[in-house]
């Protein structure tokens, strides 16, 4: 996730603590979503996410990570300005 370039506004809430990203993670995530855990990097404007998902297949994981992120973007206000901007299967 990446806030965009332009320049922060004044009321913008500070950059988000890893460990609070995570902690929102397991807090909101349902059975269904097949989360295990997650490990979080807080770079200066960009969040990076790993997610652990059981699922059956790739496109299945694919889209419990998609829905993990914009849960995570829209129940965490440090991330008001972010959005998905990049996406790795590993």
């Amino acid at each position: 996730m990446r806030a965009p370039d332009d320049a922060p506004a004044p009321d913008t809430p500070p950059a988000p603590s890893a460990a609070r990203l995570v902690e929102t993670l397991h807090r909101v995530a349902r059975p269904q979503d097949r989360f295990e855990s997650a490990r979080a990097l807080v770079l200066d404007r960009t969040v990076r996410l790993t997610l652990y998902i059981r699922g059956p297949d790739e496109i299945e994981a694919v889209g419990h990570a998609l829905r993990l992120c914009r849960l995570l973007l829209g129940h965490s206000p440090e991330l008001s300005r972010h959005r998905i901007a990049d996406f790795r299967l590993l």
